[in-house]
This record gives C-alpha cells, sequence and structure tokens, in this order.
C-alpha cells in the first residue's frame, strides 16, 4: 500500500487527484488514435481527370505508342484512347484538363540518384562549375564564405571541380588554414569521392597523422614528413566530416527541398541509392513523407511538429548500404507502392576522377593523371573492398532474395562482379533478382551477353560524356576507350533493359539533359564521342520511364500510361518525338502529377 509522508494512508480525493493526470493522458491519447486513424493520404480518392488536346505518349510496349485522351479515377489510369471514345466515359465530376498542344508522358524515374545526400549537401556554399566559371570566382566564393562565417563556425562547401573550372587546382592544408584560420572548412569534390579540410577541421573531428585509412582506397593523405596535406580519398574517410555536417543543418526542410527539385523537373519516383545511417531516423523521415500508409508514430511526430507537413510527392524507393543491415527489411515484400526497399547497394570500384576506377589497362599517362590526380604509372585502381568481404556480401544478399546494385565503373571490375555474380548463382540458382550495374563507364560489349542470360540489367551515367568526355577522352582513358565507354545502344542492341541516370547531386538532376546526351553523345563543347553508342529519342524515353520501372520490379504500376497503372504523368512544352534532338534540354516541364495529384505547377 502506498502511504504519505507523515505514514497515512491517502484519501480517497487525493487518491482521485494522483488519478486525473493518468486519466488526462489517457483521454489524449484515445483522441489521437481517433484522429491518425481518421488521417487520409494524399491519394486522388473519389477524383476523376479527363487529359486531352495535346500529345499523349504512351512509352507502353503492347499499346499504341501515342493517343488522344486519357482518364484518370482515383489516382489510376481507367481508360485511354481516341478522344471520342474517353469523353464517353466521363462522369459529372470529372476534370477536364486541355494539355492546349503540349504533351503529356509518364513521369520520369531517376532510378539512381541520392535524396540524403543532396539534402546533406542543399545548404553548403556551392564552388561547383555548374555555378562558377573561373578559379578566381571559386575561391571568391569561398572567401566570402569565410568573412560572413562567427569565428569557429563550421564552413562546408561542395562541387570542387578542377576538370569543369579550367586552371582551378586543389588546395593544399596551408592555403586552406591561410584563407580560414579560425573556422573548419570542409570542401566537397564534385564526384563526391574525395574532399579537402583545413588543419581546424581535422583537429574538430579527431584526425590526425596517426588516424588509421578507415578501408581500402580510402584514406587521408600525408606528405614525406608523415604530415597531413588536407587530401581526404573516398566516402568512408569523409565520413567523420559528414556527420559534423548534419548538426548545423536544417535536414528535414532540405528533404522536401529536394523533393520539390526533382518534381519540377517531371520525376514522380526516384530511387535512393546506397541510404545509410546510424539509426531510423533519416529513413523514418523518408518514409513518411512518400508511403500512402504513414504509421502511428509518423502521424503522432508530425501533429506535435517533429516531422515536416506532409504533402503530395514524388514516389521513394530504396537500396540500402550493404553493411547497413539494420535498415533492410525482413522480407522483400516491404512497404507499398510510394515506399518500399527494393534491393541493396554494392561498390566494387570508385571514381575515373580519383584514379579508383579499376581498369583492364592503365590509366592514360597525362598531365591531368599524374599531377592532378597524383596517379603512379602504370596505375590500373583497385576494388575499394577486399574480393572475398565483397562475394561474402553480395552472396548472403542474393540468397536472401534481394536484388543487387553494384557500383561498378571500370571494366576490370564488371568483369570480375559478373564472374562472382555466378558464381552465387551456380550455387544457389538463378531467380529473378534483376541484379543491376551501376554507371557502367567501361562495361566490356563481350560482357552484355552474359549479362542477358543472367538477366541484368545496367544503368549507365550517361552525362560523364556531357560534363566530362573530352576529360576522359583525352586525359584519362585515351580514344579507343572513349569510343567504346557507355556502351547504351549495344546493351540495348542485346536486349538488356537499361536505364539512364544523373547520379544527382553529382550532376544535376535533369532526365531530359540525360536524353539529349544519350541521343547525340555530345560533351558540353558539342564534341562527339562514341558515335556508335547513340540511340533514339524514343529509345532514350523508355529507359526514363518503362525501363527504369522493369529495373525496380514496378513495371505493371509504373512507367507507362495503361489502364489500372498509377496516374504519374508529366506536361511538356513540346513533344520530345517531333522537336530537333538538339533541342530536348530545352523542353520545359510545366507540371507533375503523382497518383492523380498535380504535385508541382510552372
Amino acid at each position: 500500500m502506498n502511504h504519505t509522508s507523515n505514514g497515512t494512508a491517502p484519501s480517497p480525493i487525493a487518491r482521485k487527484n494522483r488519478r486525473t493526470p493518468y486519466l488526462k493522458a489517457l483521454l489524449l491519447m484515445t483522441a489521437l488514435a481517433l484522429i491518425l486513424s481518421s488521417a487520409g493520404c494524399f491519394s486522388a480518392k473519389n477524383a476523376s481527370t479527363l487529359y486531352f488536346g495535346g500529345d499523349i505518349l504512351t512509352m507502353s510496349e503492347n499499346g499504341p505508342e501515342s493517343i488522344e485522351a486519357v482518364l484518370v479515377k482515383n489516382g489510376k489510369i481507367a481508360a485511354l484512347g481516341s478522344q471520342e471514345t474517353v469523353l464517353a466515359q466521363k462522369e459529372p465530376n470529372t476534370e477536364l484538363v486541355d494539355l492546349q498542344g503540349n504533351t503529356l508522358m509518364p513521369g520520369f524515374i531517376a532510378v539512381h540518384t541520392h535524396p540524403d545526400l543532396s539534402a546533406y549537401l542543399y545548404s553548403f556554399t556551392d564552388l561547383s562549375g555548374f555555378t562558377n566559371n573561373t578559379p578566381d570566382e571559386v575561391w571568391a566564393k569561398l572567401r566570402d564564405a569565410v568573412a560572413n562565417a562567427e569565428k569557429g563556425e563550421w564552413l562546408f562547401c561542395k562541387g570542387f571541380d578542377p576538370m569543369l573550372v579550367h586552371g582551378l587546382k586543389a588546395p593544399t592544408i596551408q592555403e586552406l588554414d591561410a584563407m580560414a584560420p579560425d573556422n573548419p572548412v570542409l570542401i566537397m569534390a564534385q564526384s563526391l569521392h574525395s574532399a579537402w579540410a583545413n588543419s581546424p577541421a581535422f583537429q574538430e573531428v579527431g584526425i590526425t597523422p596517426d588516424t588509421p585509412a578507415p578501408a581500402v582506397g580510402s584514406y587521408y593523405e600525408k606528405d614525406e614528413n608523415g604530415k597531413l596535406t588536407g587530401f581526404i580519398a573516398e566516402v568512408q574517410a569523409i565520413a567523420p566530416f559528414g556527420n559534423a555536417a548534419v548538426k548545423h543543418f536544417n535536414i528535414k526542410q532540405n528533404v522536401v527541398e529536394v523533393y520539390k527539385e526533382y518534381m519540377s523537373r517531371g520525376i514522380t519516383s526516384i530511387t535512393a541509392m546506397g541510404m545509410f545511417a546510424k539509426d531510423k531516423k533519416p529513413f523514418m523521415l523518408y518514409e513518411y513523407l512518400s508511403t500512402d500508409h504513414p504509421k502511428y508514430l509518423h502521424r503522432a511526430l508530425d501533429l506535435v511538429g517533429l516531422l515536416p507537413n506532409k504533402t503530395p510527392t514524388v514516389r521513394h524507393f530504396v537500396y540500402i548500404k550493404h553493411d547497413t543491415p539494420f535498415l533492410i527489411p525482413d522480407q522483400v515484400e516491404n512497404g507499398d507502392d510510394f515506399f518500399k526497399v527494393v534491393g541493396v547497394k554494392l561498390w566494387y570500384d570508385g571514381s575515373p576522377y580519383t584514379g579508383s576506377m579499376y581498369l583492364k589497362e592503365p590509366y592514360l599517362e597525362s598531365d591531368l593523371t599524374q599531377n592532378g590526380l597524383g596517379l603512379p604509372r602504370n596505375h590500373r585502381g583497385e576494388p575499394v573492398i577486399p574480393k572475398d568481404e565483397f562475394y561474402n556480401a553480395l552472396k548472403t544478399w542474393h540468397d536472401k532474395g534481394w536484388q543487387l546494385s553494384i557500383h561498378s565503373q571500370g571494366d576490370q571490375s564488371t568483369k570480375e562482379v559478373l564472374d562472382m555474380l555466378k558464381q552465387a548463382m551456380a550455387e544457389t540458382g538463378k531467380q529473378d533478382h534483376r541484379h543491376r550495374i551501376e554507371h557502367g563507364v567501361l562495361l566490356p560489349p563481350e560482357l552484355l551477353g552474359e549479362m542477358k542470360q543472367m538477366n541484368m540489367a545496367p544503368s549507365f551515367h550517361i552525362n560523364h560524356i556531357y560534363y566530362y568526355g573530352e576529360a576522359l577522352r583525352d586525359d584519362i582513358l585515351g580514344e579507343a576507350r572513349a569510343e567504346k565507354m557507355l556502351p547504351v545502344h549495344s546493351a540495348m542492341a542485346e536486349g538488356l533493359t537499361c536505364s539512364l541516370h544523373a547520379d544527382a547531386p553529382m550532376y544535376p538532376e535533369d532526365p531530359l539533359s540525360l536524353l539529349q546526351t544519350a541521343v547525340t553523345r555530345k560533351t558540353k563543347s558539342g564534341q562527339v564521342i562514341g558515335a556508335k553508342e547513340k540511340i533514339t529519342v524514343l529509345e532514350g524515353l523508355k529507359a526514363l520511364t518503362i525501363d527504369s520501372a522493369w529495373q525496380l520490379h514496378m513495371e505493371d504500376k509504373i512507367g507507362s500510361i495503361e489502364p489500372g497503372k498509377y496516374a504519374d504523368f508529366v506536361i511538356l512544352d513540346a513533344n520530345p518525338l517531333k522537336i530537333d534532338p538538339e533541342n530536348l534540354r530545352d523542353v520545359q516541364v510545366l507540371a507533375t502529377i503523382v497518383n492523380g495529384v498535380e504535385t508541382w505547377k510552372k
């Protein structure tokens, strides 16, 4: 029995008063449960919309290439065909949308992107060649950031790129210390595979010359005297600085803004490639924003203001980094059609711009590779993970039924990856995994037949050509290999289901830019590289829609305009099939529709 401090039992009134807060809490929780259970999702329930009056491209493999009208009911495509036929099926509450000569087609699918990194970098100072034209502009922007910062305040910068900003030299730790003696500074390379920091930054995260390399090919560079140079190689070594950055930005709001940017490009589905975290909080945020079935916890956190307001947005599919197993669901079937984990991401090599792409023959010996990248002679790169460790991870997740998305850029890298996949399939049996090779810069044409037999699919990082094609040809690979890189046409001719991606934030997330590069094979300065690997506009559009959906095991639900599929559309101001391919980048996105709901409008 409970007693008061003087040893007597509490009175009935005291007991009642003591219970009152608990009763109030119980009533509050009951009310919240009623509110949460009745809260609707952002789908177009009981809504009907009919689109007509412009070109409508279906991307269907079975139906017509174009139609005159499409009827949407409750977020899904109910009917399509001639304007007369579809108009006859409208209901009294059907909203009529006259396209006024514009073009409607399936929404684009960003099949390999990084919304988490994009949100993380959203508030960084932009030193990239997309916004700065000269080295002086780059360093002036950094000096302005230092001048406007409080003493001791972190300065985070992104986009450093000597190949896009000609004449830009990598900074030494002494130069950064001179520019910002009182502020920790981190500068991320545009490739996201390397960075530079000053002495205060290394001190803040506890990195010293004695700190061991965190992984094969990832390290803190030291000079001949054993002192830090400021250069940081690969993502594992960059991670401690990234953890420091997260504490300084409103990541939740940044994610919302990044989602808006995707939709402004006509993108209706995104695929987060290699998501990782120390806990499930970031994963919960992404799930909450996209899922059609928010959990009670999501809604409760929303009600108390701990999550951003939930509004209609992109579908979100996720590949989890292989060494973050606590984020990987127990079942391959998980989530819903708006948010789900679809696979596991592994890395076998790195980037051509850091010398970590794994090649059969050495890198070209040039001023860029020897002095800019500091590569030794006869350098071929190497795997970024021990081969046995990679195979064990590959085999583990393959055996559990997960689709694997494998970062592999070099020809030797891809050969070894395919050999290990064949071994795993021989031991376990072939299933409909649809394992993916990501980037495929030097995907060997002689291996395409094997990939077809293994039911694999490549996703091509096609704007390597647009932004860095000349550097790859003249300074990194040489003309012979450059002519064969990113073999999109050859892969399609072999019957592989291919996709195109931007890998944002490495390159701007712009599907129409990817399309123009794949069709023309032109660099930013207009030089053609690999003309034999050009594809048609229709092939490119399918790579950005229905073929990307296939790679996600979602081809029965998104990616084309067919009855029963979700109404995920983009409205363009021109028909890509009817204009000069040289003008595809100029096509404007006018509106984006997800699940029958307009989520963005110009």
